[in-house]
């Protein structure tokens, strides 16, 4: 239950371009959240339009974050909870990881849609520094983590947030919003009361508190299955095995196959839809954890 997680401080880092004022709803949506705690907004220098600037920032300012909760008085540590969105999702891993080289902890974080590449090292340090399990929610269908970060921000991975790690990470958990999440939760302003618009920007922090709220009170299991990606992908239909494919392993109608010609590995779903491709090892992980999440 949401009553036996109350935190005495909680911390939001905002993401790109809302890091001097917080959205609408979000503090009271965290309030809500955290009814006994006193949330406090983090301010840094994340409006810059120009995106390479905007990570470099993030990257930065994570130091100084990790220095402000060094410094805390041990219990101050000990009650804070972090709750970090996009870019601002990143800083926080960044800053978990600089408490962890300090043996340092915080009481538990939560990562929503982060912006950080999934391989990143950080993110394998990041959970020694919470006492509660991290939780990250992630969405595979965000169409700013899939598709704008992913294809063309510049770092060239998939993002954690919407891909989750290949293999699981100590002390985190990891969730995934329903698909139909943006059809669940309201957003008050005149463009988002079209669906449409709505589906484009899932990446809007609402979904995410609304799912982080649902996980906090026990319904965590949306029963979606993330893929994690090593290349970036663009889900699409393709030809089941035959002659260019080598099934080389197969579960619940999921198939792990490998290119005759080019030796590379690809992940089908169910519905005969191509969810990842990419580097051997990689795959086989990332099939590994589909299997898992299947309960196979």
């Amino acid at each position: 239950m949401i009553a036996e997680l109350l935190m005495s401080t909680v911390l939001y880092v905002p993401g790109w371009m809302r890091t001097q004022h917080p959205q609408a709803g979000v503090l009271e949506s965290l309030s809500n959240t955290f009814a006994s705690a006193s949330v406090e907004f983090i301010r840094w220098d994340g409006d810059n339009v120009v995106w390479p600037m905007a990570l470099d920032a993030a990257d930065r300012e994570s130091w100084r974050l990790a220095f402000e909760v060094a410094t805390m008085p041990p219990e101050a540590r000990a009650g804070l909870t972090v709750v970090g969105h996009s870019l601002g999702a990143r800083m926080t891993v960044r800053m978990l990881a600089r408490l962890a080289e300090k043996g340092l902890k915080v009481r538990q974080a939560f990562l929503l849609a982060a912006a950080i590449p999934y391989d990143d090292p950080d993110l394998a340090k990041m959970g020694l520094a919470s006492e509660l399990p991290i939780v990250a929610v992630c969405n595979p269908d965000d169409v700013t983590l899939r598709y704008v970060y992913g294809l063309a921000g510049g770092e060239g991975r998939a993002a954690f947030g919407a891909n989750g790690t290949v293999s699981p990470v100590p002390n985190v958990k990891e969730y995934v919003t329903p698909t139909n999440i943006t059809r669940q939760v309201a957003i008050d302003r005149s463009w988002a009361k079209h669906q449409v618009l709505k589906d484009i920007a899932n990446h809007h922090v609402a979904f995410y508190l609304e799912y982080m709220r649902r996980v906090l009170g026990g319904e965590g299991d949306s029963g979606e299955v993330m893929v994690p990606q090593d290349m970036p992908t663009v889900e699409w239909p393709v030809m089941d095995s035959g002659v260019w494919w080598d099934v080389v392993e197969e579960a619940s109608g999921w198939k792990l196959e490998r290119n005759k010609v080019t030796g590379h590995f690809r992940i089908i779903d169910p519905k005969k839809k191509r969810t990842a491709w990419g580097r051997e090892r990689e795959m086989r992980a990332s099939f590994d954890k589909v299997k898992l999440q299947l309960g196979k």
